[in-house]
């Protein structure tokens, strides 16, 4: 009979031994963190020369993508939020050893039937297991908030790039030059939404694989000693070296179906951009085979990789599931075998406890070197998201440069592109280009004064417009100076009528808040009265409705300038033009750019309109195919439409009596055009006195003009 002092002793050198192979075990699962650390690293090597082979480009690691992207966007609030989550990750693995323990307790006091243990333990497992389901769903609440936070963050970043003021980035990233970003719409939204819930994922996958590895390694290694947890490192590298050569291009694979993602849902948003014209013109048939061609390409590419999956699902389930339970079997059994730890004086009860904890923590471990080897294939597919969310942050906050060859050659040359402050509109020797380097206008030399009107003609297809986008910037100058005032003095009506978001006050006043409208000193009156000049309430009655009608289950509705509408749907094309037009007069800026903004609107109203801008003393910049509209002009400006980029400048309103003199001015690249400047000025001023001092024309009033 063995003395108690011998047992303590053997006792005391069982804890000695237990501790020394956790230590052991602790520095052999830190070695084996490093060796998957370079097994990944070599995979990664491995799939880049495949794709080499396949011609497609590599991009940066993943570390360097991850890095610009959260230094960007995420700060002390993610960082705090991902410290919290690594504390559940580790508790919880605490916890998940405590349950391995315990459940062999129990099924120890099982096998030996005390079932008022068994009773006791049961107890002591329904309260500790509270905390643990509050550590799973606090788990689950921080990988939820932490993905809504980095979302929120670069949201709000790519919205701050996206529209920030001046720069127009919303229009360059989509209309200008061969660098577009491609369904930008669908990436600030779609792909920063899955970019944030694969990187929440990823990381608390990450954090858990190595918080597991490391506490079951120090487990089993005092339980078991070292030959366990090698065994199975040895065995998982061979298994995942086989499924490596299986694996899919994850990162390849996911870029792709975002990317064809994208052009799906770019094409079903042309068909609603363009319904009206379809149905007119009978155009379902066409539509529907591009909408299926489109739709069968995403899921052609779906099908390829649920192929590619299913090969190396099949190799990694049998390797890394199946197989390896037998090899945990043996190493159960190897101690029993062996006598270690002084195993074969153990009662079958005892037996059966240390099966089932020591299983438990088998079954742990394997999960989580497993996912430590998975972590190249989720990285691959966070990788995917975050090339393409880095390529669209790169385009956002700093755009490619357009003409840059050409304007490189103007600074060298006798008129460098620049913009410049002034009182006046003035152009000098300005020439417009288009993005992609055809050359529409050639030295436009002239100048525009204060309450001067001029009329911009030409083809279709010759620039009409290119000139205004140049003055707002949303196309670059390349040579020439362009004189402007201030920008609130300027004001563009185009072809297509912006409505905005909000009550008809608002529709007038934007951009201006109604904060901001009574700041300025300006009220409800004011507003009424650009209405009734737009012809938008023709009679301003005094209940304060406006002239506009809409129905509602039966009943005529007039909305007052406290009224939210859906106005793009409610309003005509027709009415959208005259509430632009009523915006402008109340902006009441010195110079109004009016880009063929009034084809929806009837001759009579279209003509007491330009009245109206004479009156109020605007000078009009006007683009349209309208003869009749010369007689609001005091010059023409006509693109020829010709290779050299020519043009001429017509006197088209300047009167004496009942007859109507034409001068023309033709626009010639030269050297010294002061000339031109002169005389055209002289013509300028000398209109504007002639038109003070006759009355203007009105709709009902003709004036022939050659």
């Amino acid at each position: 009979m063995q003395s108690p002092g011998l047992g303590a002793m053997i006792k005391a050198d069982h804890r000695r031994r237990q501790n020394k192979n956790g230590v052991l075990g602790l520095g052999a699962a830190v070695c084996f963190m490093c060796f998957v650390s370079k097994f990944n690293a070599a995979v990664q090597r491995y799939k880049d020369k495949k794709n080499i082979k396949k011609g497609t480009a590599i991009a940066d690691g993943l570390v360097s993508m991850m890095v610009d992207i959260l230094r960007r966007t995420c700060g002390p609030r993610e960082a705090f939020t991902v410290l919290k989550l690594s504390s559940m990750l580790l508790l919880r693995t605490v916890g998940s050893v405590w349950v391995a323990r315990h459940w062999g307790r129990l099924v120890n006091a099982t096998v030996s039937r005390k079932f008022s243990r068994l009773r006791g333990l049961a107890q002591q497992f329904a309260v500790v297991t509270v905390g643990l389901a509050l550590l799973n769903s606090l788990l689950k609440y921080y990988i939820a908030t932490l993905r809504l936070q980095v979302r929120e963050r670069i949201t709000l970043w790519c919205h701050r790039e996206y529209m920030k003021p001046g720069e127009m980035i919303y229009y360059k990233a989509n209309k200008v030059g061969d660098d577009k970003i491609e369904n930008c719409d669908h990436q600030i939204t779609s792909d920063v939404d899955k970019f944030s819930e694969m990187y929440a994922d990823v990381l608390s996958q990450s954090l858990k694989p190595i918080a597991d590895f490391l506490v079951y390694s120090v487990e089993l290694s005092r339980v078991q000693g070292l030959a366990t947890p090698i065994t199975l490192y040895v065995w998982f590298a061979f298994a995942s070296a086989v499924s490596t050569v299986t694996l899919p291009p994850f990162g390849e694979l996911a870029a792709t179906e975002q990317r064809l993602e994208g052009a799906f849902r770019s094409k079903h948003s042309e068909l609603i951009t363009h319904s009206e014209q379809i149905a007119f013109l009978g155009g379902e048939v066409p539509e529907l085979n591009i909408l299926n061609e489109h739709f069968f390409r995403l899921l052609s590419h779906c099908r390829h990789s649920i192929n590619l999956y299913f090969n190396s699902e099949v190799v990694r389930q049998y390797l890394n599931k199946y197989f390896v339970t037998v090899i945990g079997l043996f190493l159960i059994a190897r101690p029993l075998r062996l006598g270690l730890n002084n195993s074969s004086s153990w009662s079958p009860d005892e037996i059966a406890q240390y099966f089932t904890s020591t299983w438990k923590s088998m079954e742990q471990m394997a999960s989580a070197i497993q996912d430590l080897f998975e972590l190249s294939n989720r990285i691959g597919r966070l990788s995917g998201f975050a090339f393409r969310l880095r390529a669209l942050m790169s385009g956002l906050s700093k755009r490619p440069p357009v003409l840059h060859k050409e304007i490189k050659q103007a600074s060298r040359g006798a008129f460098p592109p620049r913009f410049q402050h002034g009182e006046n509109l003035r152009f000098q020797h300005v020439t417009i280009y288009k993005p992609d380097g055809t050359v529409l206008v050639r030295d436009l030399n002239f100048s525009v004064e204060r309450k001067s009107r001029i009329l911009v003609t030409g083809g279709n297809g010759c620039g009409k417009s290119s000139l205004f986008r140049v003055m707002r910037k949303l196309w670059p100058l390349v040579e020439g100076t362009i004189t402007m005032p201030a920008d609130k003095e300027v004001h563009f009506l185009t072809q297509v009528n912006f409505v905005p978001v909000g009550t008809l006050r608002d529709l007038v006043t934007y951009p201006q808040s109604h904060a901001e409208m009574l700041v300025d000193g300006r009220s409800d009156v004011d507003i009424h009265e650009c209405l009734e000049w737009a012809h938008v309430s023709p009679n301003v009655v005094t209940d304060g409705r406006a002239g506009l009608q809409f129905t509602e289950e039966g009943e005529i509705v007039r909305p007052t300038l406290d009224d939210t509408r859906d106005w793009q749907k409610d309003l005509s094309p027709g009415q959208k033009q005259r509430i632009a037009f009523a915006r402008l007069f109340y902006h009441r800026p010195s110079f109004v750019v009016l880009d063929e903004c009034t084809n929806g609107i009837s001759p009579d109203v279209e003509h007491d309109l330009y009245d109206r801008c004479t009156r109020l003393n605007l000078a009009v910049f006007s683009i349209s195919h309208k003869c009749e509209l010369r007689n609001f002009h005091d010059y023409e400006l006509h693109y020829k439409g010709d290779v050299e980029g020519s043009w001429e400048m017509k006197v088209c309103s300047e009167r004496s009596g009942a007859i109507t003199k034409s001068v023309s001015f033709v626009g010639r690249p030269s050297n010294s055009a002061e000339g031109e400047f002169n005389e055209i000025e002289i013509i300028s001023r000398r209109v504007q006195r002639d038109r003070e001092s006759t009355p203007t024309s009105g709709p009902g009033r003709v004036i022939a003009c050659s």
